[in-house]
């Protein structure tokens, strides 16, 4: 079935080049130029001082990207909301709730963290101060300027890094490449599918684009796999299994990649768009291939099953697992961590 989400999703990142596809693609550079002049206005009113950014009373950490999506925000997000507590701080998260995937997504993960949804930022940012909150966390917060932060840290895809290098809709990007000079910290991730020598190519860019900006390595670590019960198992449970992998994110070749690395065999793959609104026919698809490839189990990701989970699943109940994933750094933990610590001393002077 035709979907027009798609057809321009792959145009965007030059999947395409017939004929009709090269005349949408100069009508979406045409749409980029625009777009990029919008994006320009906003910097300059900014910088300029035209536009006010507010301070809330507590320390402000941005997490965000430039691209459209697929980064690991939310569970970067995740990782240093625990690492607060860790530290006996008190924070809370501000997101505009996109979808709602991600907020639920961060509440059912924190459940002793406050997760403050809405587009006034500044509101819930003031609000949450008022009730004690000592460390404010901006997901997707790169974009978002009006609350003046002090730390911004931006996601960096290593695999797709800033796709064809044009901005939306004729690329992936929401900012010009000059914008990551506003970055604090920069945070490669997925860094486990990119070889040595990929890795030092894209670390020098990044260096070249963000001078004296420090590059943090992660990746994406399999942590537990839990049924609808919220049983959890050990990841590599499902070694030498046939399994199914159903998802609504922008990279399910990761998703695959992780799974793969667990030794599951991948039978199948039911890849949705981005923030897929689920429905009881995707219930019977996946209850249907599972049957079809005789599948052990049907994977997915906690944030396809925040949605999928509000439906009538009991024709897969027994075959349905969350494939958890927890944020590991492989180089550069001290430079974030000196990142925090500059906070609480700016915050103390």
């Amino acid at each position: 079935m035709f979907s027009f989400r798609s057809y321009i999703l792959s145009l965007m990142k030059d999947q395409r080049d017939g004929l009709v596809d090269r005349f949408v693609k100069c009508l979406l550079s045409v749409l980029s130029f625009f777009y990029g002049l919008g994006v320009r206005c906003v910097d300059q009113t900014y910088g300029s001082g035209l536009r006010k950014q507010h301070k809330v009373g507590a320390p402000v950490i941005s997490v965000g990207n430039i691209t459209l999506g697929g980064t690991g925000k939310t569970p970067f997000t995740i990782f240093l909301a625990d690492l607060f507590v860790g530290r006996q701080k008190n924070p809370a998260i501000l997101t505009r709730g996109y979808g709602r995937d991600e907020s639920r997504m961060l509440e059912d993960e924190l459940p002793d963290v406050k997760v403050l949804v809405g587009q006034d930022r500044v509101r819930n940012a003031r609000w949450a101060v008022g009730q004690g909150k000592d460390v404010l966390i901006l997901d997707d917060g790169f974009q978002h300027r009006r609350i003046a932060r002090d730390l911004n840290i931006l996601m960096v895809d290593g695999v797709s890094m800033f796709g064809n290098g044009c901005l939306f809709p004729r690329g992936i990007l929401r900012e010009p490449l000059s914008s990551l000079r506003r970055s604090d910290i920069i945070v490669l991730t997925k860094t486990d599918r990119i070889g040595d020598e990929r890795k030092r190519e894209v670390i020098t860019e990044l260096r070249s684009l963000a001078p004296g900006k420090p590059v943090i390595l992660t990746r994406h670590r399999p942590y537990f796999l839990t049924d609808v019960t919220g049983a959890a198992y050990m990841a590599e449970s499902i070694r030498g299994e046939k399994v199914i992998l159903v998802s609504g994110i922008v990279d399910p070749d990761y998703f695959e990649f992780l799974t793969r690395g667990l030794g599951a065999e991948v039978v199948a793959r039911l890849d949705n768009p981005d923030h897929h609104r689920y429905s009881r026919r995707d219930i019977e698809e996946m209850r249907s291939r599972c049957y079809k490839e005789r599948a052990d189990k049907i994977i997915t990701t906690r944030k396809d099953f925040v949605k999928i989970k509000d439906l009538d699943i009991s024709s897969i109940e027994d075959k349905l697992f969350v494939l958890d994933i927890v944020v590991e750094i492989v180089e550069g933990k001290e430079n974030l961590l000196a990142g925090l610590d500059s906070i609480d001393i700016r915050q103390s002077v």
